[in-house]
Protein backbone atom coordinates (compact mmCIF):
# COMPACT_ATOMS: atom_id res chain seq x y z
CA UNK A 1 0.00 0.00 0.00
CA UNK A 2 1.43 3.26 -0.89
CA UNK A 3 2.15 6.07 1.15
CA UNK A 4 0.38 8.13 -1.42
CA UNK A 5 -2.56 6.53 -0.23
CA UNK A 6 -4.66 7.96 -3.24
CA UNK A 7 -8.05 6.10 -1.46
CA UNK A 8 -8.25 4.34 -4.51
CA UNK A 9 -8.97 0.85 -4.14
CA UNK A 10 -7.71 -2.25 -5.98
CA UNK A 11 -9.30 -4.78 -8.43
CA UNK A 12 -9.21 -8.68 -7.72
CA UNK A 13 -5.71 -9.32 -9.23
CA UNK A 14 -5.49 -10.54 -12.93
CA UNK A 15 -2.81 -12.54 -13.77
CA UNK A 16 -1.40 -15.10 -16.28
CA UNK A 17 -1.00 -18.80 -17.34
CA UNK A 18 0.48 -19.29 -20.65
CA UNK A 19 0.18 -22.20 -22.95
CA UNK A 20 0.49 -23.07 -26.73
CA UNK A 21 -0.96 -25.83 -29.42
CA UNK A 22 -0.96 -26.58 -32.99
CA UNK A 23 -3.35 -24.14 -34.95
CA UNK A 24 -3.73 -23.89 -38.88
CA UNK A 25 -4.55 -20.37 -39.51
CA UNK A 26 -4.85 -17.20 -37.98
CA UNK A 27 -7.52 -14.30 -37.32
CA UNK A 28 -8.87 -12.81 -40.62
CA UNK A 29 -6.69 -9.25 -40.80
CA UNK A 30 -5.20 -8.37 -37.47
CA UNK A 31 -5.36 -4.99 -36.69
CA UNK A 32 -5.21 -2.59 -33.53
CA UNK A 33 -7.48 0.50 -34.32
CA UNK A 34 -6.89 4.08 -33.55
CA UNK A 35 -9.89 4.14 -31.85
CA UNK A 36 -8.60 1.15 -29.38
CA UNK A 37 -5.39 2.93 -28.65
CA UNK A 38 -6.62 6.03 -28.11
CA UNK A 39 -9.12 4.31 -25.53
CA UNK A 40 -5.93 2.66 -23.76
CA UNK A 41 -3.77 5.32 -23.78
CA UNK A 42 -6.59 7.23 -22.03
CA UNK A 43 -7.07 4.32 -19.79
CA UNK A 44 -2.82 3.51 -19.13
CA UNK A 45 -2.24 6.69 -16.27
CA UNK A 46 -5.07 4.99 -14.45
CA UNK A 47 -3.83 1.23 -14.72
CA UNK A 48 -0.45 2.52 -14.18
CA UNK A 49 -1.46 4.01 -10.70
CA UNK A 50 -3.53 1.28 -9.42
CA UNK A 51 -0.57 -1.23 -9.81
CA UNK A 52 1.91 0.83 -8.18
CA UNK A 53 3.29 3.05 -11.11
CA UNK A 54 5.78 1.88 -14.39
CA UNK A 55 9.15 0.72 -13.93
CA UNK A 56 11.51 2.07 -15.83
CA UNK A 57 15.04 1.67 -17.04
CA UNK A 58 16.70 -1.00 -19.15
CA UNK A 59 14.52 -3.69 -17.30
CA UNK A 60 11.42 -1.78 -19.21
CA UNK A 61 13.24 -1.11 -22.82
CA UNK A 62 13.94 -5.06 -22.77
CA UNK A 63 10.50 -6.28 -22.00
CA UNK A 64 9.36 -3.32 -24.92
CA UNK A 65 11.98 -5.40 -27.32
CA UNK A 66 10.98 -8.59 -26.71
CA UNK A 67 7.51 -7.72 -26.87
CA UNK A 68 8.02 -5.46 -30.15
CA UNK A 69 9.40 -8.78 -31.87
CA UNK A 70 6.43 -10.80 -31.07
CA UNK A 71 4.10 -7.66 -31.84
CA UNK A 72 6.13 -8.39 -35.56
CA UNK A 73 5.24 -12.16 -35.37
CA UNK A 74 1.74 -11.66 -34.96
CA UNK A 75 1.34 -9.01 -37.65
CA UNK A 76 0.60 -5.46 -35.44
CA UNK A 77 4.31 -4.09 -35.59
CA UNK A 78 4.64 -1.05 -34.07
CA UNK A 79 1.02 -1.26 -32.83
CA UNK A 80 1.39 -2.32 -29.32
CA UNK A 81 2.88 -1.00 -25.86
CA UNK A 82 4.42 -3.17 -23.55
CA UNK A 83 4.64 -1.86 -19.53
CA UNK A 84 6.31 -3.14 -16.47
CA UNK A 85 4.28 -2.34 -13.32
CA UNK A 86 5.55 -1.98 -9.92
CA UNK A 87 3.90 -5.07 -8.65
CA UNK A 88 4.84 -8.28 -7.22
CA UNK A 89 1.87 -10.69 -7.83
CA UNK A 90 2.44 -12.67 -10.83
CA UNK A 91 0.42 -10.82 -12.85
CA UNK A 92 -0.34 -9.98 -16.53
CA UNK A 93 -2.64 -8.87 -19.22
CA UNK A 94 -3.85 -6.91 -22.25
CA UNK A 95 -6.67 -4.21 -23.16
CA UNK A 96 -7.84 -3.59 -26.15
CA UNK A 97 -5.39 -0.66 -28.30
CA UNK A 98 -2.86 -3.76 -27.53
CA UNK A 99 -1.71 -2.51 -24.22
CA UNK A 100 0.13 -4.86 -22.60
CA UNK A 101 1.28 -5.12 -18.60
CA UNK A 102 3.41 -7.54 -17.21
CA UNK A 103 3.86 -7.18 -13.28
CA UNK A 104 7.13 -7.36 -11.62
CA UNK A 105 5.84 -10.35 -10.03
CA UNK A 106 5.65 -12.19 -12.82
CA UNK A 107 9.18 -11.72 -14.17
CA UNK A 108 10.68 -12.62 -11.39
CA UNK A 109 9.56 -16.23 -11.91
CA UNK A 110 10.50 -16.43 -14.98
CA UNK A 111 13.83 -17.79 -16.23
CA UNK A 112 14.96 -17.19 -19.79
CA UNK A 113 13.79 -14.77 -22.34
CA UNK A 114 11.43 -17.51 -23.88
CA UNK A 115 9.02 -16.96 -20.84
CA UNK A 116 8.77 -13.81 -21.72
CA UNK A 117 8.09 -14.06 -25.01
CA UNK A 118 5.48 -17.04 -23.97
CA UNK A 119 4.02 -14.56 -21.58
CA UNK A 120 3.76 -11.48 -23.93
CA UNK A 121 2.78 -13.50 -26.91
CA UNK A 122 -0.06 -15.27 -25.05
CA UNK A 123 -1.62 -11.74 -24.55
CA UNK A 124 -0.73 -10.46 -28.18
CA UNK A 125 -2.97 -13.20 -28.99
CA UNK A 126 -5.96 -12.17 -26.83
CA UNK A 127 -5.97 -8.51 -28.43
CA UNK A 128 -5.30 -9.78 -32.01
CA UNK A 129 -8.03 -12.55 -31.63
CA UNK A 130 -10.43 -9.70 -30.36
CA UNK A 131 -11.36 -11.49 -27.03
CA UNK A 132 -12.08 -7.96 -25.10
CA UNK A 133 -15.27 -8.07 -27.18
CA UNK A 134 -16.51 -11.63 -26.14
CA UNK A 135 -15.00 -11.89 -22.56
CA UNK A 136 -17.34 -13.27 -19.86
CA UNK A 137 -18.16 -11.41 -17.07
CA UNK A 138 -17.00 -14.37 -14.23
CA UNK A 139 -16.57 -12.07 -11.27
CA UNK A 140 -18.37 -13.79 -8.23
CA UNK A 141 -18.24 -10.84 -6.72
CA UNK A 142 -22.16 -8.71 -6.03
CA UNK A 143 -21.73 -4.71 -7.01
CA UNK A 144 -21.28 -4.28 -3.29
CA UNK A 145 -18.31 -6.93 -3.39
CA UNK A 146 -17.04 -4.44 -6.23
CA UNK A 147 -16.92 -1.71 -3.87
CA UNK A 148 -15.12 -3.49 -1.30
CA UNK A 149 -12.68 -4.45 -3.95
CA UNK A 150 -12.27 -0.82 -4.98
CA UNK A 151 -13.10 1.84 -2.67
CA UNK A 152 -12.88 5.75 -3.00
CA UNK A 153 -13.36 8.10 0.02
CA UNK A 154 -13.33 11.55 -1.34
CA UNK A 155 -13.47 11.54 -4.49
CA UNK A 156 -16.10 11.25 -6.83
CA UNK A 157 -13.63 11.03 -9.76
CA UNK A 158 -10.98 8.74 -8.14
CA UNK A 159 -14.36 6.22 -7.33
CA UNK A 160 -15.39 6.31 -11.19
CA UNK A 161 -12.03 5.67 -12.16
CA UNK A 162 -11.68 2.86 -10.05
CA UNK A 163 -14.82 1.51 -11.47
CA UNK A 164 -13.74 2.03 -14.78
CA UNK A 165 -10.58 0.38 -14.38
CA UNK A 166 -12.10 -2.35 -11.87
CA UNK A 167 -13.87 -3.78 -15.34
CA UNK A 168 -11.20 -4.77 -17.03
CA UNK A 169 -9.87 -6.81 -14.44
CA UNK A 170 -12.89 -8.72 -13.12
CA UNK A 171 -13.52 -10.44 -16.65
CA UNK A 172 -12.25 -13.89 -17.55
CA UNK A 173 -11.62 -15.69 -20.96
CA UNK A 174 -13.42 -18.34 -22.05
CA UNK A 175 -11.67 -21.99 -22.46
CA UNK A 176 -12.07 -21.58 -26.11
CA UNK A 177 -10.13 -17.95 -25.60
CA UNK A 178 -7.71 -19.33 -24.03
CA UNK A 179 -6.97 -22.00 -26.04
CA UNK A 180 -6.95 -19.85 -29.57
CA UNK A 181 -4.48 -17.21 -27.66
CA UNK A 182 -2.40 -20.26 -26.65
CA UNK A 183 -2.47 -21.32 -29.67
CA UNK A 184 -1.37 -17.85 -31.11
CA UNK A 185 1.32 -17.29 -28.67
CA UNK A 186 2.93 -20.78 -29.55
CA UNK A 187 3.15 -19.76 -33.22
CA UNK A 188 4.45 -16.54 -32.08
CA UNK A 189 7.09 -18.61 -30.27
CA UNK A 190 8.06 -20.85 -32.56
CA UNK A 191 8.30 -17.84 -35.24
CA UNK A 192 10.57 -15.98 -33.55
CA UNK A 193 13.15 -19.30 -32.81
CA UNK A 194 12.36 -19.33 -28.84
CA UNK A 195 12.20 -22.51 -27.02
CA UNK A 196 8.18 -23.65 -27.65
CA UNK A 197 8.36 -25.37 -24.03
CA UNK A 198 8.83 -21.76 -22.97
CA UNK A 199 4.64 -22.07 -22.06
CA UNK A 200 4.09 -25.02 -20.35
CA UNK A 201 7.62 -24.11 -18.17
CA UNK A 202 5.59 -20.76 -17.42
CA UNK A 203 2.44 -23.19 -16.62
CA UNK A 204 4.88 -25.40 -14.11
CA UNK A 205 6.61 -22.02 -12.49
CA UNK A 206 3.33 -20.50 -11.83
CA UNK A 207 1.93 -23.59 -10.36
CA UNK A 208 4.90 -24.57 -8.58
CA UNK A 209 4.86 -20.69 -6.65
CA UNK A 210 1.19 -20.46 -6.11
CA UNK A 211 1.41 -23.86 -4.14
CA UNK A 212 4.23 -22.93 -2.27
CA UNK A 213 2.87 -19.56 -1.20
CA UNK A 214 -0.16 -21.29 0.17
CA UNK A 215 2.08 -23.78 2.31
CA UNK A 216 3.45 -20.63 3.40
CA UNK A 217 0.91 -18.87 4.36
CA UNK A 218 -1.39 -21.81 5.55
CA UNK A 219 -3.63 -20.79 2.25
CA UNK A 220 -6.04 -24.00 1.92
CA UNK A 221 -4.78 -26.09 -1.34
CA UNK A 222 -7.85 -25.38 -3.05
CA UNK A 223 -8.25 -21.71 -3.06
CA UNK A 224 -8.03 -20.62 -6.64
CA UNK A 225 -4.30 -19.62 -7.28
CA UNK A 226 -4.22 -15.35 -8.36
CA UNK A 227 -2.79 -15.89 -11.87
CA UNK A 228 -5.91 -18.34 -12.80
CA UNK A 229 -8.64 -16.04 -11.81
CA UNK A 230 -8.94 -14.51 -15.55
CA UNK A 231 -7.12 -17.26 -17.42
CA UNK A 232 -8.30 -20.53 -16.43
CA UNK A 233 -5.83 -22.99 -15.61
CA UNK A 234 -6.51 -26.55 -16.99
CA UNK A 235 -4.54 -30.12 -17.67
CA UNK A 236 -5.75 -29.83 -21.30
CA UNK A 237 -3.89 -26.07 -21.74
CA UNK A 238 -0.82 -28.00 -20.51
CA UNK A 239 -1.03 -30.99 -22.68
CA UNK A 240 -1.51 -28.92 -25.46
CA UNK A 241 1.72 -26.83 -25.23
CA UNK A 242 3.89 -29.29 -24.46
CA UNK A 243 2.56 -31.53 -27.66
CA UNK A 244 2.93 -28.34 -29.84
CA UNK A 245 6.81 -27.88 -28.27
CA UNK A 246 7.22 -31.82 -29.18
CA UNK A 247 5.83 -31.53 -32.81
CA UNK A 248 7.81 -28.66 -33.03
CA UNK A 249 11.25 -30.94 -32.74
CA UNK A 250 12.04 -28.28 -29.70
CA UNK A 251 14.71 -29.39 -26.96
CA UNK A 252 13.87 -29.38 -23.36
CA UNK A 253 16.58 -26.97 -22.13
CA UNK A 254 16.67 -23.68 -23.12
CA UNK A 255 19.90 -22.67 -24.44
CA UNK A 256 22.28 -20.15 -21.83
CA UNK A 257 22.30 -17.07 -24.76
CA UNK A 258 18.58 -17.25 -23.59
CA UNK A 259 18.94 -17.41 -19.87
CA UNK A 260 22.04 -14.65 -19.56
CA UNK A 261 19.95 -11.81 -21.71
CA UNK A 262 16.96 -12.14 -19.09
CA UNK A 263 19.20 -12.63 -15.84
CA UNK A 264 20.78 -9.68 -16.64
CA UNK A 265 17.71 -7.46 -17.38
CA UNK A 266 16.18 -8.72 -13.91
CA UNK A 267 19.18 -8.66 -11.98
CA UNK A 268 18.81 -5.97 -9.20
CA UNK A 269 15.08 -5.68 -9.33
CA UNK A 270 12.92 -5.71 -6.00
CA UNK A 271 11.51 -8.74 -5.29
CA UNK A 272 8.32 -8.78 -2.95
CA UNK A 273 6.92 -5.90 -1.52
CA UNK A 274 8.38 -2.03 -2.45
CA UNK A 275 9.14 -0.42 0.47
CA UNK A 276 6.58 2.20 -0.65
CA UNK A 277 3.54 -0.11 -0.45
CA UNK A 278 4.52 -2.01 3.14
CA UNK A 279 5.66 -5.42 3.59
CA UNK A 280 3.62 -8.81 4.21
CA UNK A 281 5.41 -11.31 5.89
CA UNK A 282 2.85 -14.47 6.26
CA UNK A 283 -0.16 -13.00 8.07
CA UNK A 284 1.60 -9.44 9.06
CA UNK A 285 1.10 -6.31 6.81
CA UNK A 286 3.73 -3.87 8.68
CA UNK A 287 4.57 -0.14 6.45
CA UNK A 288 8.25 1.00 7.50
CA UNK A 289 7.44 4.68 6.17
CA UNK A 290 3.85 4.58 7.91
CA UNK A 291 5.33 2.83 11.14
CA UNK A 292 1.85 1.04 11.05
CA UNK A 293 1.23 -2.78 11.42
CA UNK A 294 -1.76 -5.18 11.94
CA UNK A 295 -2.09 -8.97 11.28
CA UNK A 296 -4.85 -11.18 9.28
CA UNK A 297 -6.89 -13.95 10.77
CA UNK A 298 -5.68 -17.04 10.57
CA UNK A 299 -6.26 -18.96 7.48
CA UNK A 300 -6.53 -15.63 5.69
CA UNK A 301 -3.98 -14.24 2.93
CA UNK A 302 -2.83 -10.94 2.69
CA UNK A 303 -2.42 -9.40 -0.93
CA UNK A 304 -0.73 -6.00 -0.94
CA UNK A 305 -1.15 -3.26 -3.64
CA UNK A 306 -0.32 0.00 -4.20
CA UNK A 307 -3.82 1.22 -2.88
CA UNK A 308 -5.10 -0.69 -0.64
CA UNK A 309 -4.33 -3.84 1.44
CA UNK A 310 -7.08 -7.14 0.59
CA UNK A 311 -7.77 -9.31 3.15
CA UNK A 312 -9.08 -12.07 1.82
CA UNK A 313 -10.64 -16.13 3.25
CA UNK A 314 -13.06 -18.67 3.16
CA UNK A 315 -15.23 -16.84 5.79
CA UNK A 316 -15.31 -13.22 4.59
CA UNK A 317 -13.26 -10.78 2.69
CA UNK A 318 -11.55 -6.80 4.40
CA UNK A 319 -9.83 -4.07 2.59
CA UNK A 320 -7.41 -1.96 4.39
CA UNK A 321 -6.58 1.69 3.36
CA UNK A 322 -6.53 5.14 4.48
CA UNK A 323 -5.61 8.64 3.94
CA UNK A 324 -5.12 12.01 5.57
CA UNK A 325 -8.15 13.05 8.06
CA UNK A 326 -10.03 16.26 7.60
CA UNK A 327 -12.39 16.33 10.47
CA UNK A 328 -13.48 14.53 12.95
CA UNK A 329 -12.69 10.40 13.02
CA UNK A 330 -15.90 9.52 13.00
CA UNK A 331 -16.98 11.52 9.74
CA UNK A 332 -14.04 9.52 8.12
CA UNK A 333 -15.50 6.25 9.07
CA UNK A 334 -18.83 7.73 7.60
CA UNK A 335 -17.79 9.09 4.38
CA UNK A 336 -15.73 5.71 3.66
CA UNK A 337 -19.05 3.66 4.48
CA UNK A 338 -21.05 5.85 2.03
CA UNK A 339 -18.95 5.40 -0.72
CA UNK A 340 -18.71 1.48 0.22
CA UNK A 341 -22.33 0.96 0.76
CA UNK A 342 -23.69 2.98 -2.20
CA UNK A 343 -27.20 2.30 -3.17
CA UNK A 344 -27.18 -1.30 -1.68
CA UNK A 345 -30.03 -1.91 0.31
CA UNK A 346 -28.81 -1.31 4.07
CA UNK A 347 -29.10 -0.80 7.73
CA UNK A 348 -26.42 1.01 9.08
CA UNK A 349 -25.84 1.13 13.11
CA UNK A 350 -24.64 3.38 15.70
CA UNK A 351 -21.23 4.65 15.34
CA UNK A 352 -19.34 3.72 18.69
CA UNK A 353 -15.72 5.28 20.21
CA UNK A 354 -12.89 2.98 21.67
CA UNK A 355 -9.03 2.83 21.57
CA UNK A 356 -7.23 -0.06 19.92
CA UNK A 357 -3.49 -0.30 21.15
CA UNK A 358 -3.51 3.43 22.18
CA UNK A 359 -5.11 4.26 18.95
CA UNK A 360 -8.79 6.46 18.89
CA UNK A 361 -11.23 3.90 16.75
CA UNK A 362 -14.66 4.58 15.49
CA UNK A 363 -16.52 1.24 14.50
CA UNK A 364 -19.50 1.26 12.41
CA UNK A 365 -21.66 -1.55 11.71
CA UNK A 366 -24.47 -2.22 9.19
CA UNK A 367 -26.38 -5.12 7.39
CA UNK A 368 -26.10 -5.21 3.83
CA UNK A 369 -28.22 -6.54 1.16
CA UNK A 370 -26.44 -7.79 -2.34
CA UNK A 371 -28.37 -8.55 -5.70
CA UNK A 372 -29.10 -12.24 -4.82
CA UNK A 373 -30.90 -10.96 -1.29
CA UNK A 374 -28.08 -12.70 0.87
CA UNK A 375 -27.60 -10.28 3.95
CA UNK A 376 -24.14 -9.67 4.63
CA UNK A 377 -22.08 -7.90 7.52
CA UNK A 378 -20.43 -5.14 6.84
CA UNK A 379 -18.48 -2.91 9.09
CA UNK A 380 -16.00 0.15 8.59
CA UNK A 381 -13.22 0.41 11.64
CA UNK A 382 -11.00 3.88 11.47
CA UNK A 383 -8.18 4.71 13.40
CA UNK A 384 -6.66 7.81 13.90
CA UNK A 385 -2.84 7.80 13.52
CA UNK A 386 -1.45 11.66 13.89
CA UNK A 387 -2.59 13.65 10.98
CA UNK A 388 -3.87 10.46 9.37
CA UNK A 389 -6.58 8.20 9.19
CA UNK A 390 -6.43 4.22 8.40
CA UNK A 391 -9.55 1.93 8.19
CA UNK A 392 -10.73 -1.56 7.40
CA UNK A 393 -14.00 -2.73 5.83
CA UNK A 394 -15.28 -5.95 6.52
CA UNK A 395 -17.53 -7.83 4.81
CA UNK A 396 -18.94 -11.84 6.08
CA UNK A 397 -21.78 -13.32 6.29
CA UNK A 398 -24.79 -12.60 8.11
CA UNK A 399 -23.17 -13.27 11.83
CA UNK A 400 -19.97 -13.85 11.34
CA UNK A 401 -18.19 -10.85 11.38
CA UNK A 402 -16.38 -11.75 14.39
CA UNK A 403 -13.94 -13.83 12.25
CA UNK A 404 -12.03 -10.14 11.82
CA UNK A 405 -12.22 -9.31 15.49
CA UNK A 406 -8.39 -10.12 16.49
CA UNK A 407 -7.79 -8.46 13.40
CA UNK A 408 -8.80 -5.37 14.21
CA UNK A 409 -7.33 -5.24 17.61
CA UNK A 410 -3.95 -6.14 16.27
CA UNK A 411 -3.65 -2.33 14.93
CA UNK A 412 -1.16 -0.61 16.11
CA UNK A 413 2.14 1.62 15.52
CA UNK A 414 5.39 0.45 15.01
CA UNK A 415 8.13 1.95 16.80
CA UNK A 416 11.41 3.57 15.52
CA UNK A 417 13.59 0.16 15.58
CA UNK A 418 10.28 -2.22 14.43
CA UNK A 419 10.30 0.28 11.37
CA UNK A 420 14.26 0.23 10.43
CA UNK A 421 14.40 -3.82 11.01
CA UNK A 422 11.75 -4.09 7.37
CA UNK A 423 13.89 -4.11 4.69
CA UNK A 424 13.45 -4.60 0.98
CA UNK A 425 14.79 -7.89 -0.74
CA UNK A 426 15.99 -8.12 -4.50
CA UNK A 427 17.36 -10.19 -7.08
CA UNK A 428 20.89 -11.14 -7.44
CA UNK A 429 22.18 -13.36 -10.00
CA UNK A 430 24.72 -15.61 -9.40
CA UNK A 431 27.22 -18.46 -11.00
CA UNK A 432 27.41 -21.92 -9.50
CA UNK A 433 30.72 -23.26 -8.47
CA UNK A 434 31.77 -26.70 -8.24
CA UNK A 435 30.69 -28.73 -5.64
CA UNK A 436 27.14 -26.28 -5.03
CA UNK A 437 24.01 -27.65 -4.55
CA UNK A 438 20.96 -26.15 -4.29
CA UNK A 439 20.70 -26.84 -0.42
CA UNK A 440 23.97 -24.91 -0.33
CA UNK A 441 22.71 -21.93 -2.21
CA UNK A 442 19.30 -21.77 -0.46
CA UNK A 443 21.08 -21.06 3.16
CA UNK A 444 21.92 -17.86 1.03
CA UNK A 445 18.57 -16.85 0.65
CA UNK A 446 17.37 -13.57 2.71
CA UNK A 447 14.64 -15.59 4.36
CA UNK A 448 13.89 -17.82 7.64
CA UNK A 449 11.69 -20.37 6.38
CA UNK A 450 11.30 -22.36 3.20
CA UNK A 451 14.63 -21.71 1.90
CA UNK A 452 15.65 -24.28 -0.42
CA UNK A 453 11.43 -24.76 -1.21
CA UNK A 454 11.41 -20.34 -2.49
CA UNK A 455 15.18 -21.28 -4.15
CA UNK A 456 13.89 -24.11 -6.27
CA UNK A 457 10.46 -22.30 -6.88
CA UNK A 458 11.97 -19.37 -7.71
CA UNK A 459 14.19 -20.92 -10.55
CA UNK A 460 12.16 -23.26 -12.00
CA UNK A 461 13.98 -26.71 -10.23
CA UNK A 462 12.66 -29.61 -8.97
CA UNK A 463 13.48 -31.67 -5.44
CA UNK A 464 16.74 -32.87 -6.10
CA UNK A 465 17.85 -31.29 -8.95
CA UNK A 466 21.45 -30.72 -10.32
CA UNK A 467 23.52 -27.98 -10.69
CA UNK A 468 26.05 -27.27 -12.84
CA UNK A 469 29.08 -25.16 -12.43
CA UNK A 470 28.86 -21.89 -14.58
CA UNK A 471 24.83 -22.02 -14.37
CA UNK A 472 23.68 -18.96 -13.49
CA UNK A 473 21.05 -18.72 -10.70
CA UNK A 474 18.37 -16.51 -9.10
CA UNK A 475 18.64 -15.58 -5.14
CA UNK A 476 17.24 -13.64 -2.98
CA UNK A 477 18.90 -11.01 -0.92
CA UNK A 478 18.57 -7.35 1.15
CA UNK A 479 19.40 -4.76 -0.51
CA UNK A 480 22.28 -3.25 0.82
Amino acid sequence: MTNVLRLLGVSTALALTVACATIDSTPDAPAVTESDRTTAARTHPQILAQFGGAVEGPLAAYVATVGERTAVAAGVPNRCTFSVVNSDVPNAFAIPGCYIYVTRGLLAIMNSEDELASVLGHEVGHVVADHSARRQNTATLTSLGALLAGIATGSGDIAQMAGQAAQIYTLSYSREQEFESDDLGGRYLITNGYNAYAAADMLQALGTNDALNARISSRTGSATPTWARSHPLSADRVARATARASAAGALRDTPPERVAPYFAAIRGMIWGDDPEQGFVNGRTFAHPIMRIAFDAPEGFTLTNTPAAVQIGGQNGRAIFSGGALQGTLEAYATNVLRQTIGQARSEVGRASTSSTNGLETVTIPARVQNQQGQILDLQVVAYRVGDRAYHFVTLAPSGGGAVFAQMLGSMRQLTTQQASALRARQIEIVEVRSGDTPARLAQRMAFTDYQLDRFLALNGLEQGATLRAGQQVKIITYVR
